[in-house]
C-alpha cells in the first residue's frame, strides 16, 4: 500500500468512526429511558408517579379493557415538567418500539396533558406511558395519572383570575402577575398581558415551529409567586402578527378545560407613556430556561439601563441594553422604573471573539399601529 492509499484509508476510518460516535450520541440522546417496572392502574383512582433524577424519564401502566368500552381516557395533573402521552396495546422496551406500538399519542405544549381516544378499541391488556421528554437528567419528575373509561374526563381544577385585585399589588408584584409563560407544541417564551381583556404582546419567532409554520393554539402560565413556578391556566390564539417586526399580539380565548373566557378580567401592564431616556433603568421580566433548576423555568428578572438606540429611517427600531437577555426570555417584558411595559425582549448579541453581549429591545413605540390601536381600545377609560 503506498503512501496515498494509506492516508486515503485513515480517513476513511476517521470518517467511519466519526459517524459511528454521532449515531452512538444519537441513540443516547434519543433513548430518554423507561422504567423497567410496569405499575398497575386501576381506571378511576389516580395513581401518584414519581420519577426520580438520573432516571428513566417515561414510565409505563398497565390496566385492563373491558369488552365494549367506547372511550379511554388519560389524564395528568399536579405535574412538575410537561408530561406526554402514550397508548398501546404492548410493552414498550424503548422509545423507538414505543413509537411504532404507539396506538395513540398526545405530547403538546399542555403540561397537565389529556389523552382521548374513542376509535379502534378493543378488550384486553392496554399500556399508558407517561413522561418528560422535555426534563432534565437531574430533573425530579413527579405527577398525578388518572385512567378513565367511558366519560369525559374531569375538568381540571383551576385558580380565579387575577389572583390579587391590582389596587392591591405593588407594580413589582403587578408586573409579576401580568408577565406569562407561553408554551407551544415545539417551544415557547414569554408574553405581556396588555389589557384586562386578555390581549398579550410577545415576539413572533416565540410562535414559530421548526418547519417554519405557526402555532395554532399557544398555553398561557401565570405566576402567583416569584418563588414558585408557574401555573398553567389557559390557551391564546394568534389574532395580529408582523414578520418584519417580530412581534405578535395574542388573545386569551379558553381555560385549559376548554370553556370561553367570557367576562376576562386579568393582570395586566400598562404601556410606558413617554420613551425611554438614555442611561435610564430597564428591567426585563421573563422565563428563560437559564433561571430555573428544571425544564419548567420560574421567573425571572434582570437590570441594567438603556445603552444606545438603534435608528432607522428616523424611526426608532430597537433600545440597546446591558440588561441580561436569555433565551426564553424572548417576548417577555422590559421595563421602566415604574415598572411599566416600554419594549419587548427580543434578542442579545454575542461577539465569540471577545466574549462581549447586548441585549436587544424592541420598543413599544415601534410596534404596529394596528396593534397598539387594538390595545388601547380595550384599556380602562
Amino acid at each position: 500500500m503506498d503512501a496515498t492509499s494509506r492516508v486515503l484509508m485513515a480517513v476513511l476510518v476517521l470518517v467511519v468512526f466519526g459517524l459511528w460516535v454521532a449515531a452512538q450520541e444519537q441513540e443516547e440522546d434519543w433513548d430518554v429511558g423507561i422504567a423497567e417496572k410496569v405499575l398497575e392502574a386501576k381506571p378511576g383512582v389516580l395513581l401518584t408517579i414519581e420519577l426520580p433524577a438520573n432516571g428513566a424519564r417515561l414510565q409505563g401502566v398497565r390496566f385492563k379493557l373491558p369488552e365494549g368500552t367506547k372511550k379511554v381516557y388519560a389524564q395528568v395533573t399536579d405535574a412538575s415538567a410537561d408530561i406526554d402521552l402514550w397508548l398501546t396495546r404492548e410493552r414498550a422496551r424503548d422509545m423507538a418500539s414505543l413509537l411504532e406500538e404507539a396506538e395513540a399519542e398526545k405530547a403538546t405544549g399542555r403540561l397537565n396533558e389529556v389523552l382521548e381516544v374513542s376509535e379502534g378499541l378493543r378488550g384486553g391488556t392496554c399500556y399508558v406511558y407517561a413522561g418528560s421528554l422535555s426534563a432534565t437528567a437531574d430533573e425530579e419528575v413527579s405527577f398525578k395519572l388518572l385512567i378513565g373509561l367511558n366519560e369525559a374526563p374531569p375538568p381540571v381544577t383551576l385558580p380565579a383570575l387575577p389572583f390579587t385585585s391590582l389596587d392591591q399589588l405593588s407594580p413589582a408584584e403587578r408586573a409579576v402577575h401580568a408577565c406569562v409563560s407561553l408554551n407551544t407544541n415545539e417551544g415557547g417564551g414569554s408574553g405581556t398581558v396588555v389589557t384586562p381583556g386578555g390581549l398579550i404582546l410577545t415576539n413572533r419567532h416565540v410562535l414559530e415551529n421548526e418547519d417554519g409554520s405557526f402555532a395554532t393554539m399557544v398555553f398561557v402560565s401565570f405566576t402567583r409567586d416569584p418563588r414558585g413556578l408557574p401555573v398553567q391556566t389557559h390557551t391564546a390564539v394568534v389574532i395580529d402578527q408582523s414578520a418584519e417586526l417580530d412581534v405578535a399580539l395574542l388573545r386569551i380565548t379558553e381555560d385549559l378545560n376548554g370553556k370561553p373566557v367570557e367576562t376576562p378580567n386579568f393582570a395586566w401592564l400598562p404601556l410606558g407613556q413617554s420613551g425611554p431616556e438614555f442611561g435610564s433603568e430597564l428591567r426585563c421580566l421573563g422565563y428563560p430556561a437559564i433561571g430555573g433548576s428544571g425544564s419548567v423555568a420560574s421567573i425571572t428578572m434582570t437590570s441594567g439601563v438603556v445603552s444606545g438606540f438603534a435608528v432607522r429611517k428616523k424611526v426608532l427600531q430597537w433600545l440597546k441594553t446591558d440588561c441580561l437577555i436569555s433565551a426564553g426570555n424572548s417576548g417577555g417584558a422590559a421595563l421602566n422604573a415604574k415598572y411599566e411595559l416600554i419594549g419587548i425582549p427580543t434578542e442579545s448579541l454575542h461577539d465569540p471573539d471577545t466574549l462581549e453581549s447586548l441585549g436587544y429591545v424592541r420598543p413599544v413605540s415601534a410596534v404596529p399601529t394596528g396593534m397598539l390601536k387594538r390595545i388601547r381600545e380595550e384599556l380602562p377609560k
